[in-house]
């Protein structure tokens, strides 16, 4: 099934579930490896992974009941940067489940975890920097999680995301 398929089936099952309320809860959610999520290689190809995190953060923002506020246009979701470790490979037809939790957030990014399985075996991790914007404005995600109703603070930082936004930090220096 391609990605457009997906995203609708997401959107089909997002009218049958109640939103949970609760940022800080993992969301799952589990894709079949199908032929043409393959690569050369014959396995999940690098791409899919960075589209299945955005499908599972799009159920976030369902499961979290953030979804009404983006489509009436009063935020966006703007990523701005991914980072994926390979561990294991997912071979054709097996199934892959993807745990997408948000970790914490500062005064400009939220970040998140993303990690594939296949059965209880984890075959990649990752992590996703996200800003929230209001009408062309970065707003925390705190602030936008205030302004719906969920009263949240930010949990401390992994020591990966750090390490992460350190790395990032040093490739603006360079590049920037």
């Amino acid at each position: 099934m391609n990605l457009v398929g997906r995203f609708l089936l997401l959107l089909l099952r997002a009218l049958m579930r109640r939103p949970s309320g609760d940022p800080l809860a993992p969301v799952r959610h589990r894709y079949r490896v199908w032929l043409h999520d393959m690569d050369l290689n014959f396995h999940l190809t690098a791409a899919r992974y960075f589209s299945f995190g955005d499908l599972c953060r799009i159920q976030w923002l369902i499961d979290t009941g953030l979804g009404r506020a983006f489509l009436k246009g009063r935020y966006r979701a703007v990523l701005n940067a991914q980072e994926l470790t390979y561990i294991r490979e997912f071979a054709p037809l097996s199934q892959v489940t993807l745990e997408v939790q948000l970790r914490c957030w500062d005064e400009k990014y939220a970040y998140f975890e993303q990690r594939f399985y296949h059965g209880k075996t984890l075959h990649s991790v990752g992590h996703a920097r996200m800003a929230m914007l209001h009408k062309g404005k970065v707003m925390s995600m705190g602030e936008v999680l205030a302004r719906e109703g969920l009263s949240v603070e930010s949990p401390p930082e992994t020591e990966a995301i750090t390490d992460w936004k350190e790395t990032l930090a040093a490739k603006r220096a360079q590049f920037g």
